[in-house]
């Protein structure tokens, strides 16, 4: 082996490549000059790609600009073999730089065919600023939506004290005339009279309802969040109003934490669970509650879904947008119960502004299923980020 080894790289045998060209100057300077320059490109080319590589990562993926410095770079010793030539017969030698050039050449052919899938994918330069255009269009959203709630906010708590100040005076002075004046008044301005202070109460708590309301979705501290505590705490304050309801409620699969506002989560879940309680007619009422990684609602994929299911007389599919109304209620108030009906628009504000998402599916007398999303699992990028991140290692 050692034999053919030095046998392969000896020269001894061979006559210089200038040989065949009669050592002409114009064919030596030729070959001689463009092997050269070609090889100082082939070696420049890789170092500029890699340098840029690692100062702008998005420009193209390491693996493309590692097998590209590879190829070019054993090209660049092709060359410089053949110059070698010209005046020294290693023909050994520039024959295993030939196979080496052979084998780093297929391999990224080979590489780059089954990376040809993902190229195509990949958006253009119009297309990724399009879409990084739509990012910041959203983000500009978000913040003026974020203001709006800001100054509702303000202008609720400025209301709120405005309103519930001459409603106060309202209920007040019907009750002195009940109290100063009571043997005086018929049966009917009694009535009147206690029915006025009632629409005080009420008024008195929608303006609480609306002004609680302007307040969800600010910026809540955050933390890591199990679920399924929180459910233990809804069970437990809700004890006795099981017993009497006869309900049970079921966690049917394991929760992940999520990264949320615990007090928000609480809001979402103990609505839900005491909306599945009130809207119910069963003997026995269950609520199911659970996790899916995947699943379809109304033809649309959401990913990372919680929900909450019941047995309760369900929602005609022309309400299910309807139900998330401020004030919205289906049922009269006789038959299940005085709520003011803010319940589920106060579910939906808490997840959207936590970037998630709830959709119902339900029919009359089939129960009622409420999926819903957090984004919280873990930390995340900005939307520009995750995008621009996405797109430019499609790869």
């Amino acid at each position: 082996m050692l034999d053919y080894i030095i046998e392969l790289f000896s020269a001894a045998q061979f006559v210089p490549h200038a040989v065949c060209l009669l050592w002409r100057p114009d064919l030596l300077v030729m070959h001689g000059v463009s092997d050269f320059l070609i090889a100082a490109a082939y070696f420049t080319i890789p170092v500029i790609i890699l340098k840029a590589v690692k100062l702008r990562p998005d420009l193209l993926h390491p693996k493309v600009a590692r097998l590209f410095a590879a190829f070019i770079t054993a090209c660049a010793l092709s060359h410089l073999a053949g110059l070698l030539t010209l005046w020294v017969p290693a023909y050994g030698l520039q024959g295993v730089i030939k196979v080496a050039t052979a084998a780093v050449s297929i391999y990224t052919a080979i590489q780059l065919a089954r990376l040809l899938p993902n190229f195509l994918t990949m958006p253009s330069r119009i297309e990724m600023a399009r879409s990084v255009a739509e990012v910041a269009l959203q983000e500009r959203k978000v913040m003026e939506a974020t203001e709006a709630r800001d100054k509702l906010s303000e202008f609720a708590h400025i209301a709120s004290h405005d309103l519930k100040a001459p409603m106060r005076g309202i209920a007040n002075q019907a009750r002195f005339l009940i109290e100063d004046h009571g043997d005086a008044l018929g049966p009917d301005a009694r009535r009147r009279l206690d029915r006025m202070q009632e629409l005080c109460g009420q008024m008195d708590v929608l303006i609480a309802t609306l002004l609680k309301y302007s307040r969800l979705g600010g910026a809540a501290a955050r933390e890591t969040v199990d679920p399924k505590e929180i459910i233990d705490d809804i069970v437990s304050s809700l004890g006795e109003a099981l017993d009497e309801e006869n309900a049970r409620i079921e966690i049917e699969t394991p929760l992940p934490s999520i990264h949320a506002n615990p007090s928000e989560v609480a809001t979402v879940l103990r609505n839900l669970i005491v909306n599945a309680l009130t809207y119910s007619d069963a003997d026995e009422k269950r609520i199911l509650i659970g996790y899916q990684e995947d699943v379809v609602v109304k033809g649309r994929q959401i990913h990372e879904v919680f929900y909450v299911r019941d047995n309760g007389i369900g929602i005609d599919p022309e309400f299910h947008s309807e139900i998330f109304r401020m004030f919205k209620r289906l049922n009269q108030r006789e038959a299940y119960g005085t709520s003011t009906g803010a319940g589920l628009a106060f579910v939906k504000k808490v997840i959207e502004s936590n970037g998630g998402v709830i959709q119902v599916v339900s029919a009359p007398g089939q129960g009622s299923t409420f999926y819903f999303t957090f984004t919280g699992r873990g930390e995340a990028k900005t939307a520009a980020e995750s995008l621009i991140f996405r797109e430019t290692h499609v790869v």
